[in-house]
């Protein structure tokens, strides 16, 4: 199979921001399932034009509709926030991401990453983190390329039900730690919480025999859980 050596998946990402078809995608993220599916039945090339997307529904029309329409949801929570962000209007902003990553073939890697994950996730809220990650890395500079790339394996391994409750509670005892109001109550609840939701993510020190779960002295967040939680996970107002 031939390879399209013009392929550049930033401009693909770039193309896709800037694609005067996202309204469309944000009516159709709005629907319930029902209206969603109706509307794509009734012009089912409405989306074949916008960037990134077209390839994330491809694979899966002929699976369900209700998957083309999960497709469409990731694809809105991450492209929408990114679009606000106005990250791609600076000026020399490829030249400025290029220079964050090193080269432009790191780059373009780094992006194709971004849109395997983006693919990958499996709820809405996973494409929104990664939304968020993006542009706490390449515009507030709060995390490294290296941690970018790690982080996005992370969010894979998160439940939003299970796995941020805790992460709050790690966060929040770290803070009063700060401030030194901590009491016998909270470090007892620090000791027994479960923290095997948030095991494999990276952003926990786990204690000693940390591979088996239950009260060995439970765990402490780290600094990159607490730069995700802050960054990420917190809603902040822009």
């Amino acid at each position: 199979m031939k390879q399209d050596t013009n392929y550049d998946s930033t401009s693909e990402l770039i193309a896709a921001v800037n694609s005067n078809m996202l309204e469309t995608v944000v009516d159709l993220s709005e629907l319930n399932i029902k209206a969603a599916v109706q509307a794509l039945a009734e012009n089912k090339s409405i989306l074949a034009e916008i960037p990134v997307l077209k390839w994330m529904i491809s694979g899966v029309k002929i699976i369900s509709a209700v998957s083309t329409i999960l497709a469409i949801r990731k694809f809105n929570a991450f492209i929408m926030p990114i679009k606000d962000s106005n990250i791609f209007e600076t000026k020399d902003y490829k030249k400025q991401l290029e220079e964050i990553c090193g080269s432009k073939k790191k780059l373009d890697f780094v992006i194709e990453q971004t849109l395997f994950s983006l693919d990958k996730y499996e709820t809405e809220i996973k494409a929104k983190w990664l939304a968020k990650l993006f542009i706490a890395t390449f515009k507030k500079k709060k995390f490294t390329v290296d941690e970018y790339n790690g982080i996005q394996f992370s969010i894979n391994y998160l439940n939003p039900i299970t796995s941020i409750k805790p992460l709050e509670f790690y966060y929040k005892y770290h803070k009063q730690k700060e401030e030194g109001i901590i009491d016998d109550q909270l470090e007892k609840n620090r000791v027994n919480i479960d923290y095997s939701s948030l095991a494999l993510s990276g952003f926990i020190r786990l204690p000693t025999g940390g591979a088996y779960f239950g009260s060995l002295g439970g765990a402490y967040i780290n600094d990159l859980g607490i730069r995700f939680y802050e960054n990420v996970i917190v809603e902040n107002e822009e």
